[in-house]
């Protein structure tokens, strides 16, 4: 080949080169690129905001920001902007959910979830910065609460996380068997009504009778009818033991423990006539005593007076009873054992002894 043609063919290839290095400068490119806050300037080839990415070695996850979109293309000057999400395990009253923010301070991330106000209790500074890895995150808002103790009913307006901070923060003590209307550690939320009840639990004694029996004896010289105490029955004594609650001062619950007898009572003796009743009774021939006792008791053998000092058909007085040979009380007696009693009487004292009815004997 001669020497001239090399020289023209080197010459090209030569030109070639430099304008090769030219264009390939040429299509570089300057970019302001702000990760969370922080701008860098940075030079690229990459013809896509996800391709200047990548060459800075930044992964996007899904609740991250980028701006403009990964596929917008970039030329020289443009600015990409990447601000990466930060999860929270926020817990706001009581309730826990799972939240992510581009916040790079507790105070953004507060203002980026809506909660401005300034009387929150937050759980970290304000001031304190998010790690790229996340935070637990605790808020308490102001609340209104309807608080009740020892009878006294009133609104109050709490940060209070819990019931149990709320009765910490009022100054309230619960005694060992207080209770309240919500669990310590339940969560408070606005409008509630948080109620201490005072319990008191103690031990009572109470004292019940214990009835007597009635024996009965026969006796074969008493006539049919008559009975006699020989003993008089005597109420024993029982004491229950009761575990009794009282709540806020009144009783809401007794439960029986043990009962112990204290006197044991001691039985009646009375002895029952069984002797037939002579024939010489006291005759009743031409003597109306129905209509006596009618007049007297309305015939009734159990009737007592309003004074309870007359009792049975014929109204007897207990001393008046006893004198006609009769025991134990007049109206418990059979109506023809009191009939006898009347017409003995009546043969002693005449009908003057009935001054209102007597007369009704001689109907």
């Amino acid at each position: 080949m001669p020497r001239s043609l090399k020289s023209v063919l080197f010459a090209l290839v030569l030109l070639g080169l430099v304008g090769g290095s030219v264009a390939y400068v040429a299509a570089q490119k300057s970019l302001t690129l702000t990760v969370d806050g922080q701008p860098r300037e940075v030079r690229t080839y990459a013809g896509t905001v996800g391709e200047v990415l990548e060459e800075e070695g930044l992964e996007t996850q899904s609740h991250d920001v980028v701006l403009p979109d990964p596929a917008a293309g970039v030329a020289d000057g443009d600015t990409v902007v990447l601000n990466r999400a930060r999860p929270l395990t926020l817990t706001v009253d009581g309730v826990q959910s799972e939240v992510y923010v581009t916040a790079l301070s507790v105070d953004e991330a507060l203002a980026q979830l809506g909660y401005r106000a300034e009387d929150l209790v937050v759980s970290a500074s304000r001031n304190e910065r998010l790690p790229l890895d996340g935070m637990a995150l605790s808020i308490t808002t102001p609340k209104a609460v309807t608080l009740v103790v020892d009878g006294q009913e009133r609104m109050v307006t709490t940060t209070a996380a819990t019931a149990g901070d709320l009765l910490a923060e009022q100054g309230v003590a619960l005694g060992a068997t207080d209770r309240t209307s919500l669990y310590p550690e339940q969560a408070l939320l606005a409008h509630m009504r948080l109620q201490v009840f005072r319990v008191q639990v103690g031990e009572i004694a109470v004292p019940t009778p214990i009835d007597y029996r009635t024996v009965e004896t026969e006796d074969a010289n008493a006539f049919v009818g008559d009975e006699t105490v020989t003993q008089e029955g005597v109420e024993g004594e029982q004491v229950t033991t009761f575990r009794v609650t009282v709540t806020d001062g009144f009783e809401t619950a007794r439960e029986q423990l043990a009962t112990t007898v204290t006197r044991e009572p001691v039985d009646e003796l009375v002895t029952v006539g069984t002797k037939p009743r002579p024939g010489n009774k006291p005759s009743a021939d031409g003597l109306d005593w129905a209509a006596l006792a009618a007049c007297e008791s309305g015939g009734r053998p159990s009737a007592v007076s309003g004074t309870g000092k007359y009792r049975g058909m014929y109204q007897f007085s207990q001393a008046t009873w006893n004198a006609v040979g009769g025991s134990g009380d007049p109206a418990a007696a059979s109506a023809d054992e009191q009939t006898y009693r009347a017409q003995l009487l009546y043969q002693r004292s005449g009908a003057g002894q009935w001054p209102h009815c007597g007369s009704r004997l001689f109907n």
